[in-house]
């Protein structure tokens, strides 16, 4: 007795589950081999989504027509922190290599880097997604993916502007930077328009809603305060290590 054929809220569970971040590429790949018949993978040269799409034409060509239906309109095409999390897990774990990970984070950039408008869970992965992996994947190891995660994974109670803050003082060269500047105003020898200006040049983007000034910059009273008492820097910049 042959099995029953699937139906089509099966694939379209499997494409969105990819898109969020519940399926790796490798885990994708395994479920699409397993009811289709896709073409070969390859790492690098083929895209996911083209791969899952033309297999289900060719397989079931009524499931396409309803993907491609839905797909126009669609609001959870986009990664969420539960996806994320899981997509870091496995990069962690050897199951995915990082050329995946970062294809699959950063698919949103293929239409220029234009933001989703609101489609990721919140700004802040949308921000690390669209900007900081692009931006920074030179400098990143896997000692920053793992302390990154721990940031990820509350990011929807975090303010954008902590967020970034605690992302880029993952990095080595932006640490120090932040460091000297602030070592600088704290003593008196830099002024709130020179804070402004360093924090635009340093995290600020074209796109309106990853703007970043001194008003996003969520711990400018507590800067005043350690510059009025002489603070030691190193003990500020532990306020802003999440």
């Amino acid at each position: 007795m042959s099995a029953p054929e699937k139906q089509y809220p099966f694939f379209h569970d499997m494409i969105i589950r990819w898109f969020q971040g519940e399926l790796t590429t490798r885990e994708l790949i395994i479920q699409l081999e397993a009811t289709l018949q896709p073409e070969p993978y390859e790492p690098g040269f083929t895209d996911p989504v083209s791969l899952f799409e033309t297999a289900l034409e060719a397989g079931h060509p009524d499931h396409f027509f309803e993907w491609q239906d839905y797909k126009q309109y669609a609001k959870d095409t986009a990664p969420t922190v539960n996806g994320l999390m899981h997509q870091l897990k496995e990069l962690l774990a050897g199951r995915q290599p990082l050329n995946e990970f970062m294809e699959w984070a950063t698919w949103h950039n293929m239409d220029g880097g234009e933001t989703t408008s609101g489609a990721f869970e919140n700004s802040n992965i949308e921000y690390f997604c669209l900007i900081f992996l692009p931006l920074h994947y030179q400098q990143l190891n896997t000692a920053f993916y793992e302390k990154a995660g721990d940031i990820l994974a509350r990011s929807n109670d975090t303010t954008y502007g902590a967020f970034v803050i605690a992302l880029h003082l993952l990095l080595e060269k932006e640490h120090k930077s932040l460091y000297y500047f602030l070592t600088s105003y704290i003593e008196g020898h830099k002024t709130d328009a020179e804070l402004n200006q360093y924090l635009e040049k340093k995290f600020s983007h074209k796109l309106p809603a990853f703007r970043y000034n001194i008003t996003t910059f969520p711990y400018l009273d507590a800067l005043h305060t350690a510059r009025e008492h002489k603070s030691d820097t190193a003990a500020f910049m532990q306020l802003m290590i999440l």
